[in-house]
């Protein structure tokens, strides 16, 4: 069994919360400290209200400082409204525990696990198991996407995971299809190849397929494209 620990702040949050609903019916079976799950659920209350505090003030930062911006630059005849709302926070806000909670709940995650009476089921209520099947390399196919970098040059993504890296094809529109021009051992590549001639234009095409232990591997990936474009 391997446990799972989120890897965005809300997924996290919401691992923290059904491991603190369900943790206290364990605290005795898994032979566990009573005073870290009592800190542990102590913090939740406050992960809880700034995850949910946090969209909502990113929300009013932008109107207000749309508000600002119409205030002091707004042309003709544009009309201010009401000023934004801002968010109400309660009169007393929850205990405010020490910084870096998840490392906490990490080392009370990974007590849980030591215990010779921790099953998958415990692991399943608890939130914390990995049930995700194991990644087979010769299903594996990249998400590549493009953007564009500075200098307008083609910036290539896609995620790793368990491989290397992925090699990268291009097809210029030159009537040489797709070509191999590198293999990437990180998730990004920016392709800095020479662009076309001042203010003309070439759609550039890629694929993409991963290596593992040197060989390539799996699928290849969708094509993505993206309009180059010639600069000074």
């Amino acid at each position: 069994m391997k446990a799972k620990i989120a890897s965005t702040d809300l997924l996290l949050g919401l691992q923290i919360n059904t491991f603190c609903i369900a943790i206290e019916d364990y605290v005795s079976t898994l032979g566990l400290s009573a005073s870290k799950v009592a800190y542990l659920i102590s913090c939740n209350p406050l992960i809880q209200f700034i995850l949910t505090m946090h969209p909502e003030l990113l929300k009013t930062a932008h109107s207000v400082t749309s508000y600002k911006d119409l205030l002091l630059y707004g042309h003709k005849n544009e009309v201010l409204g009401a000023i934004p709302t801002l968010p109400v926070f309660p009169a007393i806000l929850p205990f405010v525990p020490l910084a870096n909670v998840r490392s906490f709940f990490v080392d009370l995650v990974q007590d849980c696990m030591k215990s010779p009476k921790f099953t998958e089921n415990i692991g399943i209520k608890l939130g914390i198991i990995d049930l995700s099947p194991e990644p087979k390399p010769e299903e594996g196919t990249p998400n590549l996407s493009v953007k564009y970098a500075t200098g307008g040059h083609p910036l290539l993504h896609s995620t790793k995971g368990i491989f290397q890296g992925y090699e990268v094809w291009r097809d210029k529109g030159d009537g040489k299809g797709f070509v191999h021009i590198t293999t990437s051992l990180y998730a990004d590549y920016l392709d800095a190849s020479e662009l076309p001639a001042i203010n003309i234009s070439q759609q550039w095409k890629y694929k993409a397929i991963y290596i593992l232990k040197g060989v390539v591997i799996g699928n290849w990936s969708a094509e993505v494209s993206i309009v180059v474009l010639g600069v000074v």
